[in-house]
């Protein structure tokens, strides 16, 4: 990925129209397809707005008619976050609602060695990452296309979790007690982006928000949980 040495922290200005360049020159087809599940949820209901579309496709929120540009996290942001974290050798970072997987771009250059899986619940946005990632040589980088709150789903181990604000209160805190649970007896990093998630693990999880060595930056927070004896 020659292409994209050292460009992923913003010059300045916007850094949504840097993210967007980024998406352009790895081939990303991102806008087309946002509008073709735009088009397809209008068909499906026409009264809609964003804030039902998702729920109608796919029976969760997952913003289908949201700007690209507002669903995803910028690359400036992401670069920023692996400035933050202390990944070990062969680390591996799971994303909960990755949309394309930007980070597993940035992981590529940033920790090379580090894996990455990135869960998805639109399987369109599903095979437009994995596309790309295999024509930039991300041989570390996957999405995977499931639904988190499926009967089904297992949350899988990790050394650096990121959330979003992806959906509903009830969906995110299901997966911070999901989160909760595993911290009993695994040590990990979290990425938190967004003010839901960042205000819930303030009020409703201090094993995370007690932790004196938080990183806080304007749109996301870096926690660490501790265990007695870490996996």
């Amino acid at each position: 990925m020659q292409i994209l040495e050292a460009s992923f922290k913003s010059p300045g200005g916007c850094v949504r129209s840097h993210s967007e360049k980024i998406d352009r020159e790895l081939g990303f087809k991102i806008d087309q397809i946002e509008e073709n599940l735009r088009r397809e949820a209008i068909e499906l209901d026409p009264e809609g707005s964003v804030n039902s579309w998702g729920k109608r496709m796919h029976e969760a929120q997952s913003w289908i008619g949201l700007c690209p540009q507002t669903l995803l996290t910028p690359y400036d942001e992401l670069d920023r976050m692996c400035d933050l974290i202390n990944l070990p050798h062969g680390a591996h970072v799971v994303d909960l609602g990755a949309a394309y997987g930007r980070m597993g771009i940035v992981l590529n250059q940033r920790y090379p060695d580090a894996h990455f899986t990135g869960i998805e619940i639109v399987q369109e946005r599903v095979e437009e990452g994995n596309r790309i990632y295999v024509e930039q040589g991300c041989q570390n980088a996957r999405l995977i296309h499931h639904d988190m709150f499926a009967g089904n789903f297992q949350l899988p181990l990790a050394d650096c979790y990121l959330i979003y604000d992806y959906g509903a209160l009830d969906h995110i805190r299901w997966t911070m007690g999901q989160l909760e649970n595993l911290a009993k007896v695994h040590r990990f990093q979290l990425i938190a982006r967004g003010e839901t998630i960042r205000s819930l693990i303030q009020y409703a999880h201090p094993w995370l928000s007690d932790v004196g060595d938080t990183k806080h930056e304007k749109n996301f927070s870096v926690y660490a949980n501790y265990v007695s004896n870490p996996s």
